[in-house]
């Protein structure tokens, strides 16, 4: 397999994972532009890279060396955006029944501070 395939199968993962260039990046404690060219086939990778990369997409090492059938992946990262969206969502969601548990126990518990 060339560079430009293992680069691919690393992007892939990484999508399919549903991590951005960003996560794997800080985790790897390297800048952006750096992993970005790892991507883009644009640097050669060490092993020990390519290990630490593993690790941090958790996977052998050895499914970089495969094929990786993945028909959309464009469609993979869209639907790991509305995910996020989603879950901003809730996490607001979350947060106002939270407050909302709080006046409720202020009501019922103390009653000098009803409403």
């Amino acid at each position: 397999m060339d560079i430009k395939g293992l680069s691919n199968n690393i992007r892939r993962i990484r999508v399919l994972r549903g991590l951005t260039q960003e996560n794997v990046a800080n985790d790897l404690g390297i800048s952006l532009v750096a992993y970005g060219k790892i991507e883009q086939g644009k640097t050669d990778i060490s092993y020990s890279r390519l290990s630490q990369i593993a690790d941090c997409l958790q996977i052998d090492i050895a499914i970089f060396f495969q094929e990786i059938d993945v028909p959309n992946t464009v469609c993979d990262s869209q639907n790991y955006q509305i995910k996020n969206q989603d879950i901003r969502r809730l996490e607001k969601e979350l947060t106002e029944v939270k407050t909302d548990i709080k006046l409720i126990k202020t009501y019922l518990f103390e009653p000098s501070k009803k409403m």
